[in-house]
Order: structure tokens, then sequence, then C-alpha cells
């Protein structure tokens, strides 16, 4: 049997899964890009940044800064053009909302994957027993194949689903932590040349 047809025996649970999948996938694609386009050399533009500093021109550091389109470097920006420690602090938090944006429905179809599958169990098994009722206990076996099938397949592709989304909200999550991680030494380093 084709996956295509293995699948299309979990039944309408099966559809419910398929759509958080695609939903899903959608904000994993896009955490994706965002996380590659905020990858900077933090510790090379620090350096170029208070070197800049030290000469007395920040406006070089700004525009040398500028180039590179990322989190940490539009917090390095704002704290160079306002000259003030806090100015980083605001930027940092708008960088931190954008950042965690989407990570909720990664998690949330981490979560939801599997119970839709256990609850495509319920169903299966419900239509199963049904089935002897129906038939007063002399039971074929193939009767009760559909609805076993169902428990089965939703089971699998729920848990499926929830592990694989799990792991990618976790890499994810270390990923965002390292950013903020970076943002922090950014507004210690150059927040106490600011101040001064």
């Amino acid at each position: 049997m084709s996956l295509m047809s293995i699948l299309s025996k979990g039944g309408w649970t099966m559809v419910a899964i398929g759509i958080a999948l695609f939903v899903g996938l959608y904000f994993v694609i896009d955490r994706f890009i965002y996380f590659r386009r905020s990858k900077s050399q933090t510790d090379e533009l620090l350096k170029r940044a208070k070197a800049w500093l030290s000469e007395g021109a920040p406006e070089e550091a700004v525009k040398e800064i500028s180039e590179y389109d990322s989190p940490i470097t539009r917090v390095m920006v704002k704290g160079l053009l306002s000259g003030k420690e806090g100015a980083m602090d605001a930027q940092a938090t708008e960088e931190l909302t954008k950042l965690e944006s989407g990570m909720g429905v990664i998690s949330s179809v981490g979560a939801i994957a599997p119970m839709l599958g256990f609850f495509g169990t319920v169903l299966g098994m419900i239509k199963a027993f049904m089935q002897i009722e129906i038939l007063g206990g002399g039971v074929n076996p193939s009767r009760l194949a559909g609805g076993i099938w169902e428990a089965l397949v939703t089971t699998a592709a729920g848990l499926a689903v929830g592990i694989i989304f799990l792991i990618i909200y976790n890499s994810y999550t270390d990923r965002l932590n390292e950013l903020v991680n970076d943002m922090n030494r950014v507004k210690a380093d150059l927040g106490s040349i600011l101040e001064k």
C-alpha cells in the first residue's frame, strides 16, 4: 500500500493533523529564514564599534554596522545613534518580540498533534466496538479493520508530527537564546562606553 492510501485510513482526524502540520510548517520556514538572516559576527562588529568610538567617530561605526541587518546590529546602531544604553534596551525588547514571533505556534503544533492522534485512536476504537455491538459479538475481523486502522494510523501520524515539531522548537529555542545572550553582551559592552 502507498503512504497516501495508509494515511487515508485515518479518517477525518487525519485532516485536522494535516492542517496542524501545514500551519506549523509555515512558521517553521518563516523562523528558519528569520534566524538565518539574524546571523552576525557579533564579536568582530563589537570590536569595530569600540574602535570607532575610541576615535570619537560614532557615525562611522553606525555606517559600518548598518551594512549588516540583524537584531544585534539594530541594537548596536540604536545605542550608537542615541548614545544611551536605555535606547538599546528598548530596541532589544522590540527585537526579542520579533524573534519569538511564531514560536508559540510551533510549540502548540508539537503539543496538539499527538492529542489529535489519540483523539483519532478513541474514534477508531469506538467504531470497532460499535461493529461488535451491531453484529452481536459474532464479529468478522475484517469488519473491525476500519476502526483499528483509524486508531493506529492517527496515533502514528500525531506522534510523528509532535516529535518532529518538538525537536524543531527546541532547536529554534537554542538559537533564540544565543541571540538574546549576544544582545545582552552587546548592551553591556557598548553601554559601559556610551554612558561614560
